[in-house]
């Protein structure tokens, strides 16, 4: 037996420096089999494209897509790097991948301002359906970049900061991505359609914010009330139902609420729409004078009439016909200059007589952006239009001082 055990110390471990005892071949023996028993190191070739969270770990990747195995058995995100930095591809998938979002850390605070102040007026109290319209925005871009807009203009003309330029960065954004939306097949889903013209009323409503965007809101309202009509036929299943005609009258009914009247200043309001009678020469523009004279007709008898007249006027632009409506925003016809300031104006003059101050909006900005875009106006007129500014320039510093109640359209 210790013939044999010496003979395998021999053959095992010649290299030991082995002593004549039998202890000393054990031991050599015992050495000689645990080094045999160390494993040799596998040889694999390195891994180029395997996903960042091997390379991070140092493992190798079986780069198996969409994730791998390493990373399936640890729950790690499994992420590639893009395939035209690869260096070849032969038989991975070409799984599409989300496009990274270019959100700032600045357009938190955007949203921010929208979720608690700067959402449309419209529909009446429908802070409910925009905290929705808000959790929508993480599917549908464009009314992301239009939420976010409206947010930035409202917290520039509310707010101590600048964000003029990102306001307009996200406002032409959200355009170009609703006109790719609305020449794509006219099939929308509901929620589609529904972030449409949610994205819609905020471009509306952000163009109350910009210098010089009168015009603007003119054509953005009427492209909105156009559209609405075509990708919206069912009101009654979206989340706007209530902002149909009949919805939007039953909340007309339910937030007049009569207020002390300033007759003086209606009847002001009056007189200075009836010295623009002679001027008015189209068509167009004589049914614009007498919708303004009705509404303000109503509103020393009825609240809700009144009202009710407001909202025809204010629809009025979206029903002309495009020649009408091109005339209509012509910055050079004066007179249609001031018939829309007196619209404008008449939202404030009718909003003290029928809305509680529980109803008043939280900043002054869209007021403050009226009273420029009438001075604008009047500093444009030539010489002779100047008879019919008086009005205009005296409500224009008794608006100044007074709340920011008006009819609450966009």
């Amino acid at each position: 037996m210790r013939s044999k055990t010496a003979d395998r110390s021999s053959s095992l471990g010649s290299s030991s420096n082995c002593s004549s005892s039998s202890s000393s071949s054990e031991d050599s023996a015992s050495t000689s089999v645990v080094t045999r028993r160390q494993p040799t190191r596998r040889v694999h070739s390195k891994s180029r494209l395997g996903c960042f969270s091997c390379k991070r770990r140092r493992v190798k990747c079986d780069e198996r897509r969409p994730c791998c195995a390493p990373c399936s058995r640890l729950g790690l995100q499994c992420e590639y790097p893009p395939r035209n930095a690869e260096v070849h591809s032969t038989t991975t998938l070409d799984i599409p991948r989300p496009v990274l979002s270019s959100v700032a850390l600045e357009d938190l605070r955007f949203h921010h301002q929208f979720l608690t102040v700067a959402y449309p007026s419209l529909p009446l109290r429908g802070d409910a359906i925009w905290s929705q319209c808000a959790a929508m925005t993480h599917e549908f871009d464009f009314l992301a970049h239009a939420a976010l807009g409206l947010g930035a203009s409202h917290l520039s003309q509310n707010g101590t900061g600048n964000y003029t330029a990102q306001a307009l960065q996200h406002r032409v954004t959200a355009i170009r991505l609703i006109n790719q939306q609305l020449s794509a097949p006219a099939n929308k889903s509901l929620d589609q359609a529904d972030a449409l013209f949610a994205a819609l009323i905020c471009i509306v409503a952000q163009s109350c914010l910009i210098p010089h965007g009168m015009t603007e809101y003119l054509v953005m309202t009427r492209g909105a009330t156009l559209v609405a009509s075509s990708i919206m036929p069912d009101m009654g299943r979206s989340i706007f139902r209530t902002f149909s005609s009949e919805g939007h009258i039953e909340a007309l009914s339910r937030m007049i609420s009569d207020q002390t009247r300033d007759l003086s200043m209606i009847e002001g309001f009056h007189q200075s729409v009836l010295k623009l009678e002679p001027l008015c020469k189209q068509n167009h523009e004589k049914r614009y004078f007498q919708s303004l004279i009705r509404t303000i007709v109503s509103a020393p008898t009825s609240s809700f009439g009144a009202w009710r007249e407001f909202v025809d006027l204010f629809l009025m632009p979206s029903l002309m016909s495009n020649e009408e409506f091109q005339s209509f925003i012509d910055p050079s016809s004066h007179v249609c200059q001031l018939l829309i300031i007196h619209m404008f104006l008449l939202d404030y003059v009718l909003g003290r007589s029928f809305i509680s101050l529980v109803d008043e909006p939280k900043c002054s900005g869209r007021k403050d952006m009226v009273i420029f875009w009438t001075r604008n106006i009047i500093n444009a007129l030539p010489t002779g239009y100047q008879e019919y500014t008086p009005w205009l320039e005296s409500f224009c510093e008794t608006l100044s001082a007074q709340d920011a109640r008006y009819l609450l359209s966009p």
